[in-house]
């Protein structure tokens, strides 16, 4: 009866060490292979891709569509390119390093969907030089309505994805943003037009908005003609941002 009792107690302190071992349940990110980001790059629900090399690094030569995010600059808050913490990001460095520690931060304030796929040494699609810039626009899918762009000559490859805006419950019809980034091509100048509509009605657009950029050489972009700004009181707001 005595060694009964031992082996009780001892079997009890077993199984509390067990569980005092066991993980606590925390914010993560997973990491996926380069081939699985590719094909998540190619679908219909276009993620965020988000580079998290310095500024000078990402201009030598990026994945097109991509952002860049210096892991230096990720510390506790919020990103402003990343509203909502729900929204699909994936997230890359130079060889893996940079790019595990940015995930981790962004897993530690709340995002739910981030996804690290390795290195671009170790990338074996397209890269491009230079810089990239991302149109936002306040957009609303559930009325139909949706932002399409146009470019007068093909200066730039155009990657585009919709982040609903956050909120704390399901709200429907809440609208969000629509991101357009614009990979350049090549050197010269382009009128890019964003037209919000119905695709399946003729006649005007609900609203209308014209940027014109001038890629030099070296791939820098200049933003040389702002028709974004003209119509503040139609509560579609525009941000152009360079990276």
């Amino acid at each position: 009866m005595r060694m009964t009792g031992m082996l009780l107690a001892f079997a009890l302190l077993l199984s509390g060490c067990t569980a005092s071992e066991q993980p606590t349940a925390r914010n993560s990110y997973q990491q996926i292979d380069q081939k699985t980001a590719s094909a998540m790059m190619a679908g219909d629900d276009s993620p965020l891709i988000v580079d998290v090399r310095r500024i000078d690094e990402y201009e030598s030569g990026h994945i097109p569509g991509a952002i860049c995010i210096p892991n230096e600059s990720i510390t506790t808050e919020q990103p402003e390119e990343l509203p909502n913490l729900s929204q699909t990001v994936l997230v890359y460095c130079r060889s893996g390093n940079r790019s595990k520690q940015a995930a981790e931060k962004l897993a530690a304030m709340g995002y739910s969907n981030i996804y690290e796929f390795g290195g671009i040494n170790a990338w074996t699609g397209e890269v491009v030089p230079g810089q990239a810039v991302a149109v936002t626009l306040a957009s609303n899918p559930t009325t139909g309505f949706r932002w399409e762009a146009a470019q007068d000559s093909e200066l730039f490859a155009v990657r585009d994805c919709y982040v609903s805006r956050p909120q704390t419950a399901p709200v429907s019809g809440s609208g969000g943003w629509q991101t357009f980034v614009l990979t350049p091509t090549h050197a010269g100048t382009a009128q890019v037009s964003f037209r919000y509509a119905r695709p399946w009605e003729d006649g005007e657009a609900a609203r209308v908005l014209s940027y014109t950029f001038t890629v030099s050489e070296d791939y820098h972009i200049t933003l040389s003609a702002d028709g974004g700004a003209d119509d503040p009181e139609s509560g579609y707001g525009a941000a152009v941002k360079l990276y």
